[in-house]
């Protein structure tokens, strides 16, 4: 779908949000009268001292009175930490990662359980802007701007949230409409280093008691915090592109929203939040093997040339060198190299809500949400290991010219319609809600290898595009090879339910929760002219215990099952193999969340456990004419167990009136079960091809008992804050954050390992009324560090793709609230 339809489709959602603000407007000036809502009450309450207010449970709570693992930030969390992005959540979230593969491909990691396949369109991890399920990975790092709260669930919450909660969910909670006197807002400004320049402003309007309408709009621009060594790295392109710097990007955010109070209890509103995404591509750096292995220029060695292959471990291949690496990826060196044609995500997404809120009677309440999700991408990443001469993975072996290969994917677009109903009736001993939910998507993606020739001229540069057909001859003229095409309908049916009983002195709760899921997918594969339907029937349940020890300690524990969707093998040489099942994991937690001194220290703690079950794990498409061929390609079949368990610890502590502290603390041991198997460790010929030897890795790709790659097991953050006042209504803020992961495995025989890394933050700043002004500093000691990494193993050649972490960026941004 073309962006111009895209923006067409823009329109009507935005009209349609403005024909509901004119009912909206009519019934506010009809003389209804209102009263606020009950969140927005409980928001102004936790105003009053250190309460941070939750939706996780679909209704406003003392984050201290869920009996969850939640890690929540509100909008002084985001501004004083710096925080801009899932990454940087992460940092401060204990068991929670965030993979950023520069593309499509993003992975949230919660409690050690990361995505077998980085390429999965989903992950096991739901993410949810206001509450609208974002079903794709290129579309749920939407950043922070005008967002009020955000939220991580840890733990299965399939009961809750329904399709592939699987280990956790995330919540984006924006600033929406709300009912005050006359016009309030914020306009905002960023100026800093590397060409970084935002601007944004939140306007909320209540023409009266019943109705408030509200908008906001944001752009951030920057060139990116590492320097380019492609020798055309200035170079003006046209369409998305990596200019100047790596690693900047060119966003906008819009959003409007309005709320109308009916009547005391009935209330109505609707949103539409739009994000256009231009990401730059990441800094990183490809690795593939070769004769004589890929030789690292950052370490002189004794070697006949001065330099150490990187490649240095497994089997011999083609009898000549090592085709693995074992032991720590290289330190990045001061500069990356990235052709200035790949680009990370060209994407604009579209989310439309509309909700109706009743208080039926003082103990029943009905809701229903109606929400459509949109976009499209555009993704077009390069993993060259010599970006500037190209020819690693296409030519010149055969006489073939020299071509710089991109992977354009995923390229494509997605809408999906949900609507859901939930009657809820608390009394204050019996809680309990019913409810329907029904979600219908189609999503249509392209992948295709892009082969282009190098740049050698500014003036005669081969854009990003394909022929229309494969060009083998030995020319250096572009080719394409559409290597899928391929849409996918989505259609879930759901019941649901829950119900608590808490004891008369409210001291004891204990409740159960259960959804019922019929999940119908469809997949049409275009290049071959075949469709695949299944459907996927899943009951995931959820039991709860919490008792108040006293009135400031909380424990609990909770017994619940995740599920995540299965899917389809095209191309599977076995009928049997066309199909792969949900993964399923059972996880039993215990917690305690208490608020001592006063409110002035905050503990909560939780240990978990988790059996995870028929993981989906890239296996060989056995060719059944010839069982034993090792030269074939990987599908995905259910092929795994594995168990994780662990402890997360937070605290807050506010030491004096000045001086705040809060400190985080995780660690999980994931393990693969017996008879685990990842055939790209066993595909190829032995002494010809195959990967391992039976030393470092087994030549049948075994990885019983292994670790669980890409998780860090440990996690750790500290932060110190000192604030004061000064004069009338003027204070000021002094923070600095630190943090800390483990090293961890990059692929699943734990071999190639992404090094511990230690970041350090700060920012300061003044208020004068509601003028404010801060400095930041974001990695203030310029660490250079391998973030995230990848391996791709194949027959006739591997190749790792590793990712940097950002660079010291600064900057100083000034806001004014009216």
């Amino acid at each position: 779908m073309s962006k111009a339809s895209f923006q067409t489709r823009t329109i009507r959602r935005v009209l349609s949000t403005s024909g509901l603000c004119a009912v909206f407007m009519a019934a506010a000036t009809s003389g209804a009268a209102s009263a606020q809502s009950a969140d927005e009450a409980a928001a102004e309450d936790a105003d009053q001292g250190n309460v941070i207010i939750v939706t996780a449970r679909s209704r406003a709570e003392d984050i201290q009175d869920v009996p969850l693992a939640i890690t929540a930030f509100t909008e002084e969390d985001i501004e004083r930490r710096g925080l801009q992005e899932l990454d940087d959540v992460a940092r401060f979230t204990p068991g929670f990662s965030f993979e950023d593969f520069s593309g499509g491909f993003a992975q949230p990691v919660i409690r050690g359980q990361a995505t077998s396949r980085v390429t999965a369109l989903e992950s096991n991890v739901s993410t949810f802007f206001d509450g609208v399920y974002i079903p794709r990975s290129w579309a749920v790092d939407v950043g922070t701007a005008s967002l009020q709260r955000v939220e991580i669930v840890k733990g299965p919450q399939s009961a809750r949230y329904g399709r592939n909660a699987f280990s956790g969910a995330i919540n984006y909670v924006p600033r929406k409409a709300s009912i005050e006197d006359g016009i309030s807002g914020e306009i905002e400004g960023t100026v800093g280093i590397d060409e970084r320049y935002d601007a944004s402003f939140f306007l909320n309007f209540s023409v009266n008691e019943w109705f408030a309408l509200a908008g906001s709009y944001s752009r951030s621009s920057y060139d990116g915090s590492w320097e380019n060594s492609h020798p055309f790295a200035d170079l003006d392109i046209d369409g998305p592109s990596t200019e100047g710097n790596i690693g900047g990007w060119d966003n906008e955010s819009i959003s409007v929203s309005a709320l109308v109070e009916i009547t005391p209890s009935i209330s109505i509103e609707a949103s539409y939040n739009y994000f256009d995404v231009q990401n730059e591509a990441r800094a990183s750096r490809y690795i593939a093997d070769s004769v004589g292995g890929i030789l690292d220029p950052n370490d002189v060695s004794a070697t006949d040339n001065g330099l150490r292959a990187i490649t240095n471990c497994g089997a011999t291949r083609f009898f000549s060198f090592s085709p693995l690496i074992c032991g720590e990826f290289p330190e990045p060196a001061e500069t990356a190299i990235v052709d200035p044609r790949s680009f990370a995500t060209d994407a604009q997404t579209g989310i439309f809500r509309a909700a109706i809120n009743a208080e039926v009677t003082d103990n029943l309440d009905f809701s229903y949400v109606f929400a459509n999700i949109n976009g499209d991408v555009n993704i077009g990443t390069s993993g060259e290991p010599d970006p500037i001469n190209c020819g690693t993975l296409v030519g010149p072996a055969g006489g073939f010219a020299p071509l710089c290969n991109f992977q354009q994917t995923p390229v494509g677009d997605i809408d999906y319609d949900t609507h859901e109903a939930r009657l809820t009736f608390d009394n204050g001993t019996i809680r309990a809600a019913v409810g329907g939910f029904l979600s219908d998507g189609l999503d249509r993606n392209r992948f295709s290898s892009l082969n282009i020739a190098p740049i050698t001229d500014a003036g005669n540069v081969a854009p990003l595009i394909g022929t229309p057909v494969p060009n083998f001859s030995r020319d250096p003229g572009p080719f394409n090879i559409l290597l899928a095409n391929e849409e996918t309908e989505t259609e879930v049916i759901s019941v649901f339910g829950e119900l608590y009983w808490t004891s008369s002195d409210g001291r004891l709760t204990v409740g159960a929760e259960g959804r019922y899921s019929e999940t119908e997918i469809t997949a049409t594969d275009n290049r071959r002219g075949v469709t695949l339907n299944e459907t996927f029937k899943e009951f995931t349940p959820r039991f709860t215990v919490d008792y108040e020890l006293n009135p400031d300690v909380l424990l609990f524990g909770t017994v619940a099952r995740g599920a995540k969707a299965g899917g389809f093998n095209v191309t599977a040489g076995r009928v049997e193999d066309t199909v792969f099942d949900p993964e399923e994991n059972w996880t039993y937690e215990l917690g305690v969340k208490s608020s001592l001194m006063n409110g002035d220290l905050t503990l909560n703690a939780s240990i978990f456990y988790t059996d995870w079950s028929d993981i989906q794990i890239n296996a060989a498409d056995e060719d059944p004419n010839d069982p034993n061929n090792p030269n074939v390609p990987s599908i995905t079949l259910n092929l795994g167990n594995a168990e994780v368990y662990g402890i997360e610890l937070a605290a807050r502590y506010q030491a004096t009136d000045n001086l705040s502290l809060d400190a985080t603390f995780s660690h999980s041991e994931g393990t693969y079960g017996d008879g685990v198997f990842d055939s790209r460790f066993s595909r190829g010929a032995p002494g010809l091809t195959a990967p391992c030897d039976n030393v470092v890795c087994s030549t049948d790709g075994d990885i019983s008992g292994n670790e669980i790659e890409r998780a860090a097991p440990t996690q750790a953050s500290v932060g110190v804050q000192w604030e004061g006042e000064f004069g009338d209504n003027n204070g000021y803020y002094i923070r600095t954050d630190a943090s800390w992961q483990s090293d961890f495995f990059a692929d699943s025989a734990n071999l190639a390992i992404i090094p511990s890394r230690f970041l350090l933050n700060g920012s300061a700043g003044v208020n004068f009324d509601d003028i404010s002004v801060r400095l930041w500093v974001r990695n203030v000691l310029d660490k250079r560090y391998v973030s995230n990494a990848f391996a791709v193993l194949l027959p006739f050649g591997n190749t790792y793709g590793t990712f940097f972490g950002e660079r010291r960026s600064a900057g100083v941004t000034a806001s004014v609230e009216f």
